[in-house]
């Protein structure tokens, strides 16, 4: 009998690593984050984050009994799911939001598309655009917060930077994440840390992160000179989707030339609604839903030509 090829739905991964593989290693390499969001944030940080991975594990529970498919204990997807949806939400939110969004991001956005690996969209990120459209306080307002040099009551980093003011929130405190922002965002060092160590390992593909922050920068330069680049940069949730969300296989380009462009346009389009104040903290989840829908595309222009095909004469 001679062996068939069988091609299984994304995430396609083209390394050693199972589907389990890759989610353990993306829950460990978010702990830092949410690490640091409580250590900067405070314990009510903690709630958000343990609320979300639990509704979100019990959405993925009840969706499952409800379609009447196997439950696989080891599956640990919907965990890592919670996590990141309490890394995007700010400490200050009502604690119905991250079950709300839990919700939206387990049954709508991926159990409605078929579960794990059949999501059009990255289910966090269109999560978190539905919630900051629905509820106003997701763009700036819940964002306030402590920080440690300036005292209580402080806006979030994009809001100075918006009136181009750069002087308020330092680059230290964008760095160490004692600025306010969203719970696993605010601390530039342990998004680096994770991100580089993911690329090491080869759980995530390098081209992607790097790209997009490399165009981000350079129209953050073009639009608002270098001085803003840093603060913009260090600032928001852009660093955090790089690395983090832009390298999901399942909503990415498979080839590495879709993959890069992929990354340029998400770029260019998170820096623009940056330098124009598009929406606040949501425009960089808005920039990747757009990436999103652009993928099958992207693999389609960019898909390898078969050896031996000729091109039809017309």
């Amino acid at each position: 009998m001679q062996s068939k090829l069988i091609v299984t739905p994304a995430p396609h991964i083209t390394r050693n690593y199972t589907t389990l593989t890759l989610m353990f290693a993306m829950a460990i390499a978010l702990i830092p984050q949410i690490v640091s969001g409580v250590f900067n944030l405070g314990v009510r940080a903690l709630y958000v984050v343990i609320i979300a991975v639990g509704s979100a594990y019990v959405f993925d529970l009840l969706l499952k009994l409800c379609k009447k498919e196997k439950i696989d204990w080891a599956d640990i997807s919907s965990i890592v799911t919670g996590m990141m949806i309490g890394c995007v939400l700010p400490v200050s939110v009502p604690l119905y939001i991250p079950i709300i969004a839990s919700f939206l991001a387990v049954v709508v956005f991926k159990g409605c598309f078929g579960g794990v690996g059949k999501n059009i969209f990255n289910p966090t990120a269109a999560a978190r655009v539905v919630l900051g459209l629905v509820f106003a306080g997701l763009t700036l307002e819940w964002f306030k917060g402590t920080s440690v040099v300036l005292g209580e009551n402080v806006a979030s980093p994009i809001e100075y930077l918006a009136k181009g003011d750069y002087s308020i929130i330092t680059l230290r405190s964008l760095f160490f994440g004692t600025a306010p922002g969203a719970i696993g965002t605010v601390s530039m060092l342990c998004i680096l840390i994770s991100g580089i160590v993911l690329m090491c390992f080869g759980i995530t593909n390098f081209v992607l992160p790097v790209c997009s922050i490399l165009t981000y920068v350079i129209v953050i330069w073009i639009s608002k000179g270098s001085v803003a680049v840093l603060p913009y940069l260090f600032s928001g949730s852009f660093m955090f989707a790089s690395m983090f969300m832009l390298t999901d296989p399942t909503t990415s380009p498979n080839t590495l030339w879709g993959k890069l462009v992929f990354a340029l346009i998400f770029g260019v389009i998170a820096g623009l609604f940056r330098c124009f104040n598009v929406l606040g903290e949501t425009s960089v989840f808005v920039a990747l839903l757009i990436v999103n829908v652009l993928s099958p595309l992207l693999d389609k222009i960019f898909a390898p030509r078969p050896l031996g095909l000729k091109r039809r004469v017309k």
